[in-house]
């Protein structure tokens, strides 16, 4: 059985951290596990957040509205896993997305903000840990907004959903209207729908009742990658 020190060294916050440090961690600094059954709202969109959130057990699905909610994200995720840290600072500290357990004992761990400063004001590998999560948030977001200036319409739909989307998440769906799409995209109906059968063909989508189900991320990264060196 998996001790707490082998559950919180899978996060990356505490990865490369000795047992000593992790320890001493779990001794001055206050956890607070809570435990969900299948269903259970563990916060909703809107709400402060409470703190870091880790998963350290069971699966969760996560609700994400963007675009003034023209466009919802569904993704599912599998323990472990931290959630919230972009939300502990900054002019919005309202968690965005709607997270529900779906498993049964769904483990989460939450640490308050001047729990979680402290550990990183007294441990450099957390800190380091924690400061190339953001950045690579921020990278993301960056690339986020280099999408609209494509004029590849594939390149367009594919790079705004790895930028929207999460590596390690599961059942990625998004839901949005065809007229929403076609603005976000600055596409026309028709060059939109014929990205989406092109990606289907290369089976890294599909269409489900009119939202758009990810079937293969690392395909559709490759996708990306592939037309970025034909532009140059």
């Amino acid at each position: 059985m998996a001790t707490m020190y082998d559950l919180l060294m899978q996060l990356p916050v505490f990865q490369g951290i000795s047992v000593e440090q992790m320890t001493h961690i779990l001794e001055v600094i206050p956890f607070d596990f809570r435990t969900y059954k299948v269903g259970d709202i563990i916060f909703s969109g809107g709400d402060l957040c409470p703190g870091t959130t880790f998963l350290l057990s069971g699966r969760v699905r996560l609700e994400t509205p963007v675009f003034n909610h023209r466009v919802k994200i569904t993704q599912l995720f599998d323990a472990p896993y931290t959630f919230s840290l972009h939300h502990l600072f900054g002019a919005e500290m309202q968690v965005h997305s709607t997270m529900t357990a779906c498993a049964e004992k769904t483990g989460i761990m939450i640490l308050k903000k001047k729990d979680f400063l402290r550990i990183l004001h007294e441990n450099e590998v957390a800190l380091i840990n924690t400061l190339n999560m953001l950045c690579t948030r921020a990278q993301k977001q960056h690339k986020a907004i280099d999408f609209s200036g494509e004029t590849d319409p594939v390149l367009k739909l594919a790079s705004w959903m790895l930028a929207f989307t999460e590596r390690s998440a599961k059942e990625v769906v998004i839901e949005a209207k065809e007229s929403d799409w076609c603005d976000m995209l600055q596409l026309d109906k028709p060059s939109f729908w014929r990205c989406v059968a092109s990606m289907e063909g290369q089976h890294i989508l599909e269409t489900e009742n009119g939202r758009l189900k990810l079937l293969d991320r690392y395909g559709l990264k490759s996708l990306v990658g592939n037309k970025t060196v034909q532009k140059q």
